[in-house]
């Protein structure tokens, strides 16, 4: 009797030690989880900056070409692209091609700008994720430095972000203990 009692208290011991170190590991990925998902809205404002960069400068080039429209074409550019592909000089028509390329770049550039710069800060953040342009993330990645912003939307976002993963996480950790009873009796069979 007193063999079983040590066993019992040995056990609950283990029990404890592994609920102490779980619960350790729980607030450990939250804080991890809190500080990456801080990131995202300064992620998002280097984002914008890096974006308008792209923007001012493809403006910048297609002005020159509108100045050109504006003194032979009555400031029509599409007249002028069209008078451009119609010449038989092959230069030409390249130049028209890459001024076509450039106003679409410009329309591009306006409308990622636009679905960013949203006042509901939920739109923001999911018009980044599903419409922002991968080309210029990968760019803001590189250069992309740490801060955390004591924002109330950077701190929401961070704490949103923290009890999802957590709450992830105790899903995959309970269909691994539900998998792991249900594979356990099975091996106890063969």
């Amino acid at each position: 009797m007193l063999m079983l009692f040590f066993v019992n208290i040995y056990l609950s011991d283990k029990l404890a030690m592994f609920r102490v170190i779980n619960n350790i590991i729980d607030r450990c990925f939250f804080t991890v989880t809190f500080i990456l998902g801080v990131q995202l809205p300064a992620f998002i404002i280097q984002y914008k900056h890096r974006l308008s960069g792209h923007l001012s400068e493809a403006n910048l080039h297609l002005v020159q070409f509108q100045n050109i429209a504006d003194q032979h074409y009555q400031g029509n550019l599409s007249a002028m692209i069209t008078k451009y592909q119609a010449n038989s000089e092959p230069s030409i028509v390249n130049t028209a091609e890459i001024i076509n390329q450039l106003v679409e770049r410009v329309e591009y550039l306006q409308s990622q700008l636009s679905m960013i710069i949203n006042d509901v800060y939920i739109e923001q953040i999911f018009n980044f994720i599903v419409y922002a342009d991968r080309a210029i993330i990968k760019n803001t990645l590189t250069d992309f430095s740490l801060t955390i912003p004591l924002e109330i939307n950077a701190l929401s976002t961070g704490a949103v972000i923290a009890i999802v993963g957590l709450i992830a996480k105790e899903i995959v950790v309970s269909l691994i203990k539900l998998l792991a009873k249900k594979i356990s009796p099975n091996h106890q069979k063969n």
